[in-house]
This record gives C-alpha cells, structure tokens and sequence, in this order.
C-alpha cells in the first residue's frame, strides 16, 4: 500500500498554477474575519458594561432618592444593600442554574433560567435583609466600643 502511494505521489506533476495573489487574498480574509470577531467581541463587551453602569447609576440613584424621603441615611443605605444584593444574587442564581441544567438536563432552558432568576431574586432579598441586619448590629457595636474608648481618653 505504502510503495503504490509513494508511485502515486512521484508520478503527480509539479503543480504550476499555484497562485500568489490567491493565497495572499486568503490570508487577508481570515485577518479580517479574525480582526470583525475581536471588534465585536469588544463592542459587546462595552455594550454589556454600559448597560452594568446604567443598573448601577439607577440602583444608587434609587437607594438616594430612598434616603432623602425618608430623612435617614440608614434607609438609604439599607435600600443600597437589598437593591445590589438582589440584583447581584438573581445574576449569579440565573446563571448557576443555568449552568446546572445544562449538566443535568431536566428542564427547558428557558424555564431553567426562570427558576434560577427566581430562586435567585428570594435568595438576592433575604441575603440583602440579612446584610443590612449584620451591618446595622456591627456598626451600633462598633459605635459603641469607640464611645468608650473617648471615655477612657
């Protein structure tokens, strides 16, 4: 089999239309195929950190107004921390599920991403509630203890 390939390969003729500008016109479409992908690579990834600083904008902005109605800067901030916390845990808990089904396959993949933007918005309130509890606690402690050391001084 071997010698029959080799007779095959020694008898082609040498191959004299090899073009230049062919190969030369190749080698630029795949430089600018390559170079269209990163360009939209870089324009989604631009789009996706506009639309991430419209959220964040929006959320702040919500967690001031929040504040100033209420004349406390404790809401404010407590509103701060469920906003973020919530929007931060549905993100995660979207994509964990998402990620979880794709493994086990036992649902759609669209009712998956419900589930997990469900189970990630109850997730994203109660871990924002706890949150705001823990801070609130360690920050009256952390008064606390700084008020006795002004009456040590």
């Amino acid at each position: 089999m071997t010698h029959f390939l080799i007779a095959l390969l020694q008898d082609a003729p040498e191959d004299k239309e090899f073009n230049l500008f062919l190969f030369a016109m190749l080698i630029a479409g795949l430089i600018f195929v390559c170079l269209s992908v990163l360009l939209a690579i870089v324009v989604a990834a631009v789009l996706l950190l506009l639309i991430f600083a419209c959220i964040t904008i929006g959320a702040l902005s919500t967690s001031v107004l929040v504040g100033i109605h209420q004349k406390s800067f404790t809401s404010g901030f407590r509103t701060f921390i469920l906003v973020f916390s919530t929007l931060g845990m549905t993100v995660i808990g979207t994509g964990s599920f998402w990620v979880f089904n794709r493994i086990v396959h036992w649902w759609s993949e669209i009712k998956a991403i419900l589930i997990g933007m469900g189970a990630g918005l109850v997730s994203g309130l109660i871990t924002g509630m706890i949150l705001a509890f823990l801070i609130k606690k360690l920050s009256a402690f952390l008064k606390e203890k700084l008020d006795r050391k002004r009456e040590i001084n």
